[in-house]
């Protein structure tokens, strides 16, 4: 019988708690490259969702200008209206007190709705014309008018009112995704948090290797690429001013659909707030940043340029140059200088 033992534990493998250690740290190691991947997936869906909701908040104040605007028009035509129909009644009265039409000014009086149930084009065409230009036709057009302007403010209510629950539903797909970016998180507990950390913090090393190593090589080639291209603008005296601007908000928490300094941004707030404080306006949203100035190949970025990322677009920067840009990256994070992942760069603009 002990022979039988002794000859099963020589088959046994032996396991030495120096491997069985190293085999654990190798396996928490994998699971904490796989839970940064998990991340970095849901922090580019929070990055649409984000610009999504950024996009919604911009349509909705177009649409508040818009609906102001349309409320000036509608008073306008109303007071237009109401001054033309003074002069037509006040014209009317002349008439009557000189022995005119008993019935023209009946027919005026009779009715305070619509314009064209009060006058009668046949009887009020004579008294019109002794105020000049004025007749029944112009009356007519402005009241058509009036109703146009109307309907189409109508329109525009109704579209905000559409556009509001839409915001809404934006605001929260995307606080729904931040739930769930943070139930996530928390599971990491123990060696994964510092293990996280370290294969994050080994993956921006990577990046900004990268980056730099790419920058550079675009920065040799510089005048043989600009040769292929024609009427590249050059960079905006305003572009330095703009850097500094973002620089200084540096730490900056990230919220969605903010543009506030000092206090919170996400990443178009942060574009739109560094270039307008140097004196270039820029849209609120990134999508509409992009087709807002003009187009520059990748290889030719200079500093102050804005570098959006994502398809549709989602994400958007200033670049420092030597592969790196100031940014509000995402939900969790703050204002600060990453290295440019050039294989998502989707664009480059160039304002001012």
């Amino acid at each position: 019988m002990s022979s039988m033992i002794l000859a099963t534990s020589l088959l046994a493998p032996v396991v030495l708690p120096g491997r069985a250690s190293a085999d654990s740290i190798d396996q928490k190691r994998a699971q904490a490259a796989a839970i940064a991947d998990q991340l970095d997936k849901l922090t580019e869906q929070m990055d649409a969702l984000g610009e999504n909701y950024s996009e919604a908040l911009q349509s909705q104040a177009d649409l508040s200008v818009e609906i102001k605007r349309a409320q000036a028009d509608v008073a306008a035509a109303e007071a237009k209206l109401a001054e033309m129909r003074g002069t037509l009644y006040n014209s009317a009265v002349t008439q009557f007190m000189h022995g005119g039409r008993n019935s023209t000014l009946t027919n005026l009086l009779a009715s305070a709705g619509g314009v064209q149930d009060a006058l009668q084009r046949s009887q009020l065409t004579s008294i019109a014309m002794n105020q000049g230009s004025l007749t029944t036709d112009s009356l007519e057009a402005t009241a058509t008018e009036l109703s146009k302007k109307k309907t189409l403010l109508e329109k525009k209510r109704k579209k905000a009112e559409s556009v509001a629950v839409d915001v809404k539903k934006r605001q929260g797909a995307a606080e729904s995704l931040a739930a769930k970016y943070e139930r996530l998180q928390a599971t990491v507990q123990g060696d994964l948090v510092d293990l996280l950390r370290e294969e994050r913090q080994r993956r921006e090393s990577a990046a900004l290797a990268d980056a730099q190593r790419q920058a550079k090589g675009y920065k040799s080639k510089y005048s043989s690429i600009q040769k292929r291209y024609g009427n590249i603008p050059s960079v905006s005296a305003r572009a330095q001013s703009a850097i500094r601007n973002a620089l200084s908000q540096l730490g900056v928490p990230y919220r969605y659909g903010q543009s506030a300094p000092g206090r919170a941004f996400d990443c178009s707030g942060l574009t739109t707030w560094a270039w307008g404080k140097a004196g270039v306006g820029l849209p609120r949203n990134s999508r509409r940043q992009f087709n807002s100035g003009s187009k520059i190949p990748k290889q030719l970025a200079k500093a102050g340029d804005l570098i959006f990322q994502g398809s549709p677009i989602h994400h958007v920067g200033i670049y420092l140059g030597n592969g790196t840009m100031v940014h509000a990256p995402q939900y969790g994070d703050v204002v600060k200088i990453s290295a440019i992942r050039w294989n998502r760069v989707t664009g480059v603009v160039r304002p001012g």
